[in-house]
């Protein structure tokens, strides 16, 4: 059936996509009061990443931007912590982070990623994680906002026969239709901003109007094809142009050695802004004493100090972050990391372990390397930690 077309879910109440949008039956197309204020912010806000990760996934820009106005209101930082929720590592199925607010468990299953919750506070981190596992539930939704919505808030397709839920559709709080109501109006709010913004979508609603197929697997992730057919690719929280053609050259090596085609790096050089945030994340997820005991050598443990003054003080996130990069550039940035090393001099990035399939020979061909002058495995680094030192002229 096309979603041109009046239909339903079961004994729902009935929908249809028209130019404005979603159409309920009786009601018309919902919106919310007022100007669209939420979805002008998203979309002035983010709608480079959201073009990218749209036009890679072959999601419509519109249901992005209606899943982060209805998960967080826009809130980069947002966190939400469910009942049961002891810590980011031992329950990631309670925690959810970030502009589309993805469990952990979620997000690292659907981009296959040994990720954090630092990854999913970086908005093009959420936005990749949140807009590929829309697309991988379009085979039981067809990308229909309505079911789009509760199978993101549920995570899958179930009846629910509340008496206040029109849609039928389990959702939270069980019982009710308000997540898919409030997406709606969203997403309607949406199509109003896109139509007119000086930024056009990369996937816009003719995607949904129109009979073509229905969305491809994702492919989240930029590549850089290298020769072999080996390729190293970059996480939206890695800057790829800071790491020199040398080191790639160092790493794709260490990865022919192997017999391995793919490496994926996770974080490179930061700048003390991203030091302070990558901190600041850790502090909250892990725990003051774990970081303590990571930067027990060198300056990091000022910068801690700062972090539980502010806390203390009461300060919000975005002041405690810029207190913490205040210490950072007092110290001197190389103290507190080696990540904030300058990259003309020393490169230095993660590589993710899930990203490669033989641990053993790819440690063993990185640690007979001697251009890489510090090589980290887990548990001592959550990642493996590359250092290499850059030529001189």
């Amino acid at each position: 059936m096309s979603l041109r077309e009046f239909h339903g879910y079961r004994a729902s109440v009935r929908w249809r996509l028209v130019s404005g949008g979603v159409e309920v039956e009786e009601s018309g197309v919902e919106r919310s009061r007022g100007t669209p204020v939420t979805a002008t912010r998203v979309w002035d806000a983010y709608a480079a990443d959201i073009n990218r990760v749209a036009r890679e996934c072959r999601v419509p820009c519109h249901l992005v931007v209606a899943t982060i106005c209805t998960e967080s209101a826009g809130n980069a930082d947002a966190v939400r912590r469910e009942p049961g929720y002891v810590s980011d590592e031992k329950t990631p199925g309670r925690i959810s982070a970030g502009l589309m607010q993805t469990l952990i468990s979620t997000a690292r299953e659907t981009l296959s990623m040994s990720l954090g919750r630092d990854f999913l506070l970086d908005p093009g981190g959420s936005i990749l994680a949140g807009t590929s596992y829309i697309a991988k539930q379009a085979p039981i939704t067809g990308l229909d906002p309505p079911l789009v919505a509760a199978a993101y808030n549920a995570g899958r397709l179930t009846p629910n026969d509340g008496v206040e839920n029109r849609w039928k559709l389990l959702q939270y709080p069980i019982g009710t239709g308000k997540h898919v109501d409030r997406f709606v109006r969203f997403f309607n709010d949406a199509v109003a901003v896109l139509s007119t913004h000086a930024t056009a979508p990369a996937v816009g609603l003719d995607a949904l109007l129109g009979e073509g197929p229905a969305a491809a697997p994702p492919t989240p992730i930029a590549t850089t094809p290298a020769r072999d057919s080996i390729s190293i690719e970059f996480a939206p929280t890695a800057r790829g142009e800071v790491v020199s053609a040398y080191s790639r050259q160092v790493l794709e090596d260490v990865l022919r050695l192997s017999s391995l085609r793919r490496a994926l790096v996770t974080s490179t050089s930061r700048t003390p802004e991203e030091q302070a945030r990558a901190m600041y994340n850790n502090l909250e997820s892990e725990g003051v004493a774990s970081q303590r005991d990571l930067y027990r050598h060198g300056g990091g443990k000022y910068v801690i100090d700062v972090y539980e003054r502010s806390k203390a003080d009461g300060k919000t996130r975005a002041a405690i972050v810029a207190d913490m990069t205040e210490k950072i550039r007092e110290v001197g940035p190389t103290r507190v990391s080696r990540h904030a090393s300058d990259p003309k001099e020393l490169n230095v990035f993660d590589v993710a372990p899930s990203s490669i399939a033989d641990h053993v020979t790819f440690e063993k061909r990185a640690k007979g390397d001697r251009r890489i002058s510090l090589f980290l495995t887990p548990p001592l680094d959550p990642a493996y930690h590359l250092e290499i030192p850059q030529p001189t002229a």
